[in-house]
């Protein structure tokens, strides 16, 4: 195992995306193990194939992995990824055949695809695709795994997997059901531990059950503290939040001992409304044991909170992400590399 990080959440922001060699280099320099973008496109908005192939001959000089996304996959959504419909002339099929056959010329099979995204102008439930009224989320799912079944004969011929994000909207149970219907040689599951949290699962189990198709990683860490519909996840550096990183970690590595633990770092609340009996009926995939972990882990959270033994979330949630970011990053990564060396998950 290997730890990296996602360049669209921040540790590149002054850089811009124009100079990989300048953009690697700070990799390099950083400790990290790789990077990931969340598409070829942040290298060649055209995907110019010298540029990438360019890019990947680099982060092999300097010995880093390089991964990318794919993008949203949710046909319902897709009108909000309007720089993928431009590079496809208008048909967005045509786009990601473009995007998977780019990244497969430069080594990269595994993609991560996402279904739905946050909605930062919008309040409450509607923020998620999830709650939307217009359509339910299980005709949405249905047309994830229809186009996802229609885009598998180009990902067969490249040898590429599309692999889900567990992302705000979604649940690794749902995720699941996708990868029975088209096949697992062509859908997988890329993990964001975060995430999963916000969907009312716990990260152990979760991992347990996505474990044989994980290939990809978004790795963040969260407290969980009470609220009057239920709990609310706030993301720390990983080491300093609930996730049991000494257990999950192995139940990975079990299955793909060369998994990259992307670190995506950031900074915000998602409610988890338990008590909320419209939240409960969206997840009719929820189980008691593993709201019941959740619950103890945010009142373990609480006696430290009243202890002043975490800081005050709305003290920590004031300071501009920016100005912690490289503090957070470094202790996620030799928080992660630690566990991989005591663990020997080489």
């Amino acid at each position: 195992m290997k730890v990296g990080v996602e360049m669209c959440h921040g540790f590149i922001e002054d850089l811009g995306y124009d100079d990989f060699v300048v953009g690697f280099d700070r990799v390099k320099a950083f400790g990290f193990a790789g990077m990931s973008y969340k598409s070829p496109q942040y290298i060649s908005k055209t995907l110019d194939l010298g540029r990438l192939r360019a890019a990947r001959q680099y982060a092999d000089q300097l010995g880093l992995y390089l991964e990318f996304g794919l993008g949203r996959v949710n046909p319902y959504n897709t009108s909000e990824a309007p720089d993928i419909w431009l590079l496809g002339g208008g048909d967005y099929r045509l786009a990601l055949e473009k995007l998977i056959a780019a990244a497969a010329e430069v080594g990269c099979h595994e993609l991560v695809g996402v279904t739905a995204g946050w909605k930062y102008n919008h309040t409450g439930y509607f923020r998620f695709d999830r709650f939307r009224t217009d359509v339910s989320w299980e005709d949405q799912l249905a047309a994830t795994t229809k186009f996802l079944g229609i885009m598998a004969p180009i990902l067969r011929q490249f040898g590429t997997r599309v692999n889900l994000e567990t992302h705000e909207e979604i649940t690794s149970f749902e995720i699941l059901r996708i990868i029975e219907a088209v096949g697992p040689d062509v859908v997988g599951v890329c993990f964001d531990s975060g995430n999963i949290l916000s969907r009312g699962e716990d990260p152990i189990a979760s991992a347990r059950r996505v474990a044989p198709y994980c290939h990809q990683t978004h790795a963040k860490d969260a407290i969980l503290f009470f609220s009057e519909k239920g709990i609310v996840r706030q993301v720390k550096p990983c080491g300093s939040g609930v996730i049991n990183w000494k257990e999950v970690l192995p139940i990975l590595h079990q299955s793909n001992p060369g998994l990259a633990l992307t670190l995506e770092d950031h900074k915000g609340y998602m409610e988890i409304d338990f008590f909320s009996e419209e939240w409960r009926r969206y997840h009719p995939d929820l189980t008691l044991d593993e709201m019941g972990e959740l619950i103890r882990l945010a009142k373990e959270c609480d006696t430290k909170l009243v202890r002043s033994e975490i800081q005050k979330v709305t003290d920590y949630e004031a300071i501009p992400f920016k100005d912690q970011m490289l503090d957070r990053l470094r202790s996620s990564m030799d928080y992660l590399n630690q566990i991989i060396k005591d663990k020997n998950l080489v």
